[in-house]
């Protein structure tokens, strides 16, 4: 009966008989070629430990590869680039041997082929260009047994958008949220901005935190609505504390605030240019001026003959909510449709005239915004829900079906969310953090900041 292989090896297609020739070819020099990468680099990181005996006297011939291979090593820079080489040269022989196992073979033996590599915190990714004859749904189907044979913990494929033979992998090796030290507990991710350097809206993209591959996640303001939901102490205020930091920290920008619970806007008191609490009454005609201004804005663009609102036209204001279920969903019912009608009219008109509309609320369902109103709101960020439904409220109807539902959020991870951006699929992401001693030092920086450019016409 024999003995099974030592060694596992994927079938290799060949068109013709396999003679000795052709065996030496596929079992010997495909190996070969394909271990060249990691072999040089793992000589010349070698070479730090001969590099001491090339100078003690080796033969030039020896010697100087060796002397030369030890001071490459020697150079932090050259020796992290060594190093990057070495990984990247053992990720493409064991994409190769993966890619056979799965049998993505084609039948003149091609397979998909890394184009780009870039490690991240997670792990790998990977722009991948199947051969012709394939397709991306082939390599989509068979991640499972691509992921067991690379031995990490996941593969995720997407189809690049522009072109149909190229695909985005993810090769995901570790959970980027993860506590290593105790994985109970969440550890806060600090602002990038928490400096206090002055910044600029219309040109700087805000940090709102990493995603699950370890990349910084962005969003520039001008022209979005952002709309922020899911359960109590899921992370809706600490989101949108980002927003609110990065507004403070132009001195030119206006924040405008409505707070239903009278105490998350309260440290942003100083540079706050309009608050309204829980007068429904102040709260709609604060709205109403809001509408004047954008109104006014677009009168400029007429009498200018421009489409486009330029800079120095007028600064970015933010209009911020939190616990919009207070005033969308008042007891007042005139009142509150006054409210919801003014809202969705801001979100409809206020993006060209460079009005950001944020809310943030618990559950965002038909009775508490308005689905003319939510659908407007380009930018969604689901923080843990306890529904598939609550979840498809924020990020749109079947989300959740598709894979991106915010029930699968571990409670323990503050902070971590679903953002669906318009134009891409939904990333799961991490917002940073900003504690009371961060935002009292922003507010001192944004206030200060403001008294500089007093004499502004904006201000």
């Amino acid at each position: 009966m024999g003995l099974p292989p030592v060694r596992q090896r994927p079938d290799l297609p060949v068109r013709a008989r396999l003679t000795p020739g052709s065996a030496v070819m596929l079992w010997v020099v495909r190996p070969l070629w394909l271990w060249r990468r990691e072999v040089v680099a793992a000589w010349v990181l070698a070479g730090v430990a001969l590099a001491g005996w090339g100078r003690l006297g080796w033969p030039g011939a020896a010697g100087a590869p060796v002397g030369l291979a030890g001071g490459l090593v020697a150079v932090p820079w050259s020796r992290r680039w060594l190093a990057r080489c070495w990984r990247r040269g053992r990720l493409r022989r064991r994409w190769d041997q993966a890619a056979r196992f799965a049998g993505l073979t084609t039948v003149n033996d091609r397979i998909p082929r890394i184009v780009r590599h870039r490690s991240v915190p997670a792990g790998d990714r990977l722009l991948v260009r199947v051969p012709r004859g394939a397709v991306v749904a082939e390599l989509d189907d068979e991640r499972g047994r691509v992921a067991a044979v690379l031995r990490v913990r996941e593969v995720r494929v997407a189809q690049d958008v522009d072109r149909a033979d190229l695909a985005h992998v993810d090769i995901v090796r570790r959970d980027p949220f993860a506590n290593p030290d105790d994985p109970a507990v969440s550890l806060p991710i600090p602002w990038p901005w928490a400096g206090g350097a002055q910044r600029n809206l219309h040109r700087d993209g805000v940090p709102l935190g990493v995603d699950d591959m370890g990349d910084p996640v962005t969003v520039r303001l001008p022209g979005k609505n952002l709309l922020i939901g899911g359960e109590p102490e899921a992370g809706k205020s600490v989101a949108l504390s980002l927003l609110l930091a990065a507004a403070a920290l132009d001195p030119y920008a206006q924040i405008w605030g409505w707070d239903a619970k009278r105490v998350e806007l309260a440290l942003w008191r100083p540079v706050l240019t309009r608050i309204a609490y829980t007068n429904i009454d102040e709260a709609i005609a604060q709205k109403e001026d809001l509408i004047k201004e954008m109104d006014r804005r677009y009168d400029l663009l007429a009498s200018a003959g421009r489409r486009v609102l330029r800079p120095e036209d007028g600064p970015v204001i933010l209009a911020a909510t939190d616990e919009l279920r207070f005033y969308s969903a008042h007891e007042n019912k005139a009142a509150r449709e006054h409210f919801n009608a003014l809202g969705t009219d801001l979100v409809a008109r206020g993006r060209a005239a460079r009005i950001v509309a944020v809310e943030a609320t618990q559950r965002p369902s038909g009775d508490v915004v308005p689905t003319g109103w939510r659908d407007l709101m380009a930018v969604r960020w689901a923080m843990r829900c306890t529904t598939p439904d609550a979840s498809d409220t924020i990020l749109g109807r079947g989300m959740a079906s598709a894979g991106y539902s915010a029930t699968d959020i571990d409670i323990r991870t503050r902070g971590v969310g679903w953002l669906h951006a318009e134009g891409t699929h939904p990333r799961k992401i991490k917002s940073f953090y900003l504690d009371d001693h961060d935002i009292r030092s922003i507010v001192a920086r944004g206030a200060a900041l403001r008294r500089l450019v007093a004499g502004d016409e904006w201000i």
